[in-house]
């Protein structure tokens, strides 16, 4: 099995984790959004130079950084170097006190994405409240 096999073997894995939480664990018990902190790291990238069609990985850590349990929304999205913006995943968490989460994602660059420099992003919301956002350049040729 090569390395670029295993790669995607934990891709989907991860993708079908985030996926698959029951709805009874992704809504808010208590804590608003003015007691909510979260912290994102910056994504990293499975590539930084890609092609139309290929799949990227999209690797980031969330962190709890409020006084109690949490429940955030974590949505990924890139941005075409013309300014479209695509949703790439989007999923409610639970994170206890201090505790952080890996999130990682493929997506496959759609046919038709602009050529240039495109940003992926990585944020982090409470409600309607945005807590913290970290993005990473991609550059499709």
């Amino acid at each position: 099995m090569t390395i670029k096999n295993v790669l995607a073997s934990v891709i989907a894995l991860a993708c079908v984790a985030m996926l698959s939480m029951p709805i009874s664990a992704q809504k808010s018990k208590g804590g608003g959004a003015s007691t909510s902190c979260a912290n994102v790291a910056t994504p990293t990238l499975s590539t930084v130079t890609s092609q139309r069609g290929i799949n990227v990985g999209v690797f980031g850590r969330v962190t709890n950084c409020s006084g109690g349990k949490q429940r955030y929304t974590v949505t990924i999205s890139a941005v075409s170097s013309c300014g479209k913006e695509t949703i790439i995943a989007s999923s409610l968490i639970a994170l206890a006190e201090g505790e952080s989460k890996l999130i990682s994602v493929s997506y496959a660059i759609a046919p038709d994405t602009c050529l240039g420099t495109s940003t992926v992003s990585i944020s982090v919301s409470a409600g309607d409240t945005l807590l913290g956002s970290q993005s990473t350049p991609l550059t499709i040729q």
